[in-house]
């Protein structure tokens, strides 16, 4: 017979897993943002843009304009990968980046991804360094699903 401990000794295993649907971009907003402008700055084209003073669906908002380079390809590394592909495109622009934010436009890295339980992302050193080195800040968004 089991003593009472053992009884209400419960089995807890906690899994860890990966991101899923993951999106690494750089965001760039200003109030008055100029997208061609942006666009000449770095030499890339945008992958998304939003006007200011209008939403995603193009309705009249009070919203800052986003120029914004996603990294789509849904690479095995997840999140790290991305980072790494992302940064690849902007190290030989940090300069022009740098210029943009003396001209009073926000850049930012953005990581999102959609976590269950125990969802984690690992980051290379090496692609730590890179996003460090461009001095644009980091933003971790996550979105969880109580299914």
């Amino acid at each position: 017979m089991k003593s009472s401990e053992e009884k209400y000794q419960m089995d807890y295993t906690h899994s860890e897993g990966p991101w899923v649907e993951t999106a690494v971009k750089l965001v760039v907003r200003k109030a008055d943002l100029d997208a061609d402008f942006v666009s000449r700055t770095l030499s890339l084209p945008p992958t998304k843009v939003q006007h200011p003073g209008s939403d995603q669906r193009g309705r009249a908002s009070s919203d800052d304009g986003l120029w914004i380079l996603q990294v789509h390809e849904r690479s095995p590394g997840g999140v790290g990968d991305q980072l790494r592909s992302l940064l690849d495109r902007l190290e030989p622009r940090s300069s022009s980046l740098a210029e943009l934010a003396l001209q009073g436009y926000d850049i930012r890295l953005d990581l999102f991804g959609f976590v269950g339980r125990g969802a984690t992302f690992v980051l290379d050193p090496e692609v730590v360094r890179k996003a460090a080195a461009l001095r644009v800040p980091v933003t971790v968004t996550t979105s969880v699903s109580d299914r």
